[in-house]
């Protein structure tokens, strides 16, 4: 006797199968709604205006510099530029 699909399939009762109750959980959010969120950096530069005279003058905020910035100056000085700018 061949085997065939119907001789090799087996029904097997639903209370043998160990199927958890499992919950259906939300999709996750769209990445787009974190992109909306305040970045740490503006959330400390809002915090720096908040204290005024009372921020500490040890903590420096320096905003990152765009590309954009740089787009005029020579590409033999940016490097050195972009490396003056941080703080060591």
């Amino acid at each position: 006797m061949r085997p065939t699909a119907r001789r090799l399939v087996r029904v097997v009762p639903r209370k043998l199968l160990n199927v958890n109750d499992a919950k259906i959980y939300n999709r996750p959010r769209p990445q787009s709604e974190d992109r909306k969120q305040p970045t740490t950096m503006d959330l400390l530069f809002q915090k720096r205006e908040e204290a005024g005279e009372t921020w500490p003058e040890n903590l420096r905020l320096e905003p990152q510099l765009k590309k954009i910035v740089f787009k005029e100056v020579d590409p033999k000085l940016r490097t050195v530029l972009k490396a003056m700018t941080k703080e060591r």
